[in-house]
């Protein structure tokens, strides 16, 4: 038996780290910087922008889940996120040698790299995550996820110098991810273990003994988490699932509106260019705090409050952004919508797993992600539509607004199980 202190579960949370600081924080925030100059030197349409970027995340963590839940429970987190790193760093060598124009831009980065970074991406790491810790479970999950707020702001200034030093060549950029995803599938390979049992160990490194005095309950302090071994089918059933839904919806329709269009907003109100390229880093920045914040109170405040919080406050963020007339606006969005989607999204997987259980994890967001990407995704899209039609921006921040608040009515509004409920549903 694998002693205690020899608990791999902790550096499991840093090899996730590491990929996910790949995979998300400079491919899904770095192709952003990419990606404008491209469209600037091929001529391509913020429409064409807008569509690109929607299709990317509609399959990176929508269209993907399914595939991705099948490919978790079949041949574990190991073999997904090796496989999806892999994926990207061939679409990346694409990007940089075949784009010329809109269609093999949504070809190869809306669909070939969007299946890469979806298998190697949020999800594989939350259920790693989910399948390793219970009682820290919040606060591993933020760790891990800091990768992404990190990896982004990084990102950002790194590909900006590396395509400034290279007279404006963005594909050098591409070759550069490449590189950065080559090295993610490798640590997947090497390092990433599936389950505590393949080890011999149980989640957060206790004893078989300790678990299942702790088993006995099902509320530890003041924060619910369900013992039981729930099935899809009855988690389809519950309320909260779909109460919990609509706050998913709640954070990331104006989060990707923000990180699409943010930048080119602020540009057309007046703010300097160098100034709106920053704020983009800042949000991930910001989030990174985010994160942190939900991941130290997420295991000892009951997580639905926090991300009720944290969603009012990315209502206050929207708010701030449309109405930005001075530089101290511009960082006080920053901060108000960066903290509350990094706290947003340490809440959700924590929730849906506390709620839900392990074992059910990975099947729930492979049926969830393709509902609610499909409408956040589309939120970049329509925004520019809206913009192009009406050459403004301020229906899409009313639209993005009235989302966060419909977001936190609905988490504050989803209730723990009780008994009763748990037996009622296996009927």
């Amino acid at each position: 038996m694998v002693q205690k202190n020899s608990f791999y579960g902790w550096n499991l949370v840093g090899v996730l780290w590491l990929i996910y600081l790949i995979n998300i924080g400079f491919v899904f925030y770095g192709s952003n910087v990419i990606n404008t100059s491209m469209v600037q030197e091929l001529g391509m349409s913020r429409k064409t922008l807008g569509a690109g970027f929607a299709l990317f995340h509609l399959i990176q963590s929508g269209l993907s889940a399914p595939l991705i839940a099948f490919m978790i429970n079949r041949k574990g987190i190991r073999f997904t996120l090796a496989f999806g790193s892999l994926l990207t760093a061939v679409g990346a060598v694409a990007m940089a040698t075949l784009v010329n124009g809109p269609v093999l831009f949504l070809v190869i980065f809306g669909i070939i790299i969007g299946f890469g970074v979806g298998f190697g991406g949020v999800i594989s790491v939350q259920t790693g995550i989910t399948f390793w810790f219970e009682r820290k479970r919040a606060l591993a999950m933020s760790i891990a996820l800091t990768a992404a707020g990190i990896g982004g702001f990084m990102a950002a200034p790194i590909l900006n110098t590396l395509i400034s030093s290279m007279a404006d060549n963005w594909r050098i950029a591409w070759f550069f991810i490449a590189g950065l995803c080559s090295i993610a599938t490798l640590a997947g390979l090497l390092f990433v273990k599936n389950r505590p049992s393949d080890l011999g160990q149980f989640p957060d490194g206790e004893s078989g003994a300790s678990k299942s005095a702790k088993d006995t309950h099902t509320i530890h302090g003041h924060i619910y988490r369900t013992t039981r071994e729930w099935t899809t089918k009855e988690t389809l059933k519950t309320t909260s699932l779909w109460l919990i839904f609509i706050a998913i919806l709640g954070f990331l329709v104006p989060y990707l509106f923000c990180v699409s269009h943010g930048v080119i907003y602020l540009i057309d109100s007046g703010f300097p260019k160098s100034l709106a390229a920053v704020s983009l880093g800042l949000i991930t920045l910001f989030s990174i705090i985010g994160r942190l914040i939900g991941g130290v109170l997420g295991d000892h405040i009951e997580p639905r409050y926090m991300w009720c919080i944290a969603l009012l406050v990315m209502a206050g963020g929207v708010l701030i952004c449309m109405f930005a007339r001075s530089t101290v606006h511009v960082y006080l969005y920053t901060i108000f919508v960066g903290i509350a989607f990094g706290a947003s999204f340490i809440m959700m997987p924590t929730v849906i797993g506390n709620y839900f259980g392990m074992y059910a994890f990975a099947s729930i967001m492979g049926i969830l992600s393709p509902l609610f990407t499909i409408f956040s995704s589309s939120s970049p899209l329509v925004a520019g539509v809206i913009r192009d039609l009406t050459g403004s921006y301020t229906i899409a921040f009313v639209g993005a607004f009235l989302f966060c608040i419909a977001g936190a009515v609905a988490i504050i509004a989803v209730r723990p199980h009780s008994e009763e409920d748990e037996k009622s549903l296996t009927v």
